[in-house]
């Protein structure tokens, strides 16, 4: 018995040992697209403010982690995704909100970092960025904001925590100071690397494609490369 259970732990260690290394030496090329229904077809089917993970999110927005070296935004020239995109604007029934490539290490859920969204044009004023002052805020288009991120734990996974704010339209005669509705746009996929994942919502689509490559040591990288450790 106690043989088994030493195995088992040996099993278990090394497991974890070698999700480590691979977590240090593997890197992710991220491509993100965010669009919203124009039409707003299902804005009031239900009632899209409640969603189960948001007791979660802001125990993982008050968690700091340390800088990745990896980390680096990419120019959208050159990516993936780019038809994809293409695609998107080019049909009227949509909204491209963000699309957004960068480069950052595989990293675990307890280092892993955000990455911040804001399609907002609103000014850095005291308060702004409050739900009270979001939903009375006068805006002339949607946007987005919040931060997602990407976790590599047993499996990769992609962490969607944003707000959808839409100005309101045909109201009625009632009175009322709320002129847009925010919207909680949360949630977790599992993904494999190399195939893009579309994140569904009634009003808000994410398309999120993550490509993995070897970060090479400094030692290694003597050139001027694609992928340098910064």
């Amino acid at each position: 018995m106690r043989l088994f259970i030493n195995r088992t732990l040996i099993l278990i260690l090394l497991q974890t040992l070698s999700s480590a290394v691979y977590a240090n030496e593997t890197g992710y090329e991220v491509e993100l697209i965010i669009f919203e229904d124009v039409q707003g077809r299902y804005l009031r089917s239900e009632d899209w403010s409640y969603n189960d993970m948001l007791k979660n999110t802001k125990e993982i927005e008050a968690k700091s982690v340390k800088p990745d070296p990896q980390y680096k935004q990419l120019v959208w020239e050159g990516a993936k995704l780019a038809s994809n995109l293409e695609r998107l604007q080019n049909n009227s029934n949509f909204r491209v909100l963000v699309n957004k490539r960068w480069r950052q290490t595989g990293l675990d859920r307890e280092h892993a970092f955000n990455i911040s969204i804001n399609t907002s044009t609103l000014e850095a004023e005291p308060g702004v960025d409050t739900p009270e002052a979001l939903e009375t805020t006068q805006i002339e288009e949607s946007f987005v904001k919040g931060n997602v991120k990407l976790v590599m734990s047993r499996y990769l996974h992609f962490n969607v925590n944003l707000q959808y704010i839409r100005p309101l339209t045909n109201q009625s005669n009632d009175i009322t100071d709320v002129k847009n509705i925010v919207l909680p746009v949360v949630n977790e996929r599992r993904m494999r690397s190399k195939e893009v994942h579309y994140i569904d919502h009634p009003l808000v689509g994410v398309v999120v494609l993550a490509t993995p490559y070897k970060i090479k040591s400094k030692e290694q990288d003597t050139s001027n490369t694609e992928y340098k450790t910064m």
